[in-house]
């Protein structure tokens, strides 16, 4: 599952298992919201964390998964990447 692929990505953490595990950005915590990165498959932020995100990544056709945690690399998200952004990058179909 894509958060078993998960729990071998440094920093990141997950608890639990399947569509409704958690998963953190180490280092990112917040006592007045969720805490659930954004993720961004192939340059599209996904609404939903990573229930929604389970459902449309075969863990067979990941590329690559960048954590980004610093504002200069969240920025561009804004307030969605307040809690750390997990950018995965899927592979090309020929």
């Amino acid at each position: 599952t894509l958060a078993d692929h998960l729990q071998q990505v440094s920093g990141v953490s997950v608890q639990g298992s399947g569509r409704n595990a958690q998963v953190r950005v180490h280092g990112i915590s917040s006592m007045y919201s969720n805490n659930e990165p954004l993720f961004v498959v192939n340059g599209q932020a996904i609404d939903g964390g990573l229930a929604a995100v389970s459902g449309m990544v075969p863990v067979a056709d990941i590329a690559r998964i960048s954590v980004l945690k610093s504002p200069s690399e969240t920025s561009m998200y804004g307030v969605r990447g307040a809690n750390g952004v997990i950018v995965i990058k899927l592979k090309t179909k020929s």
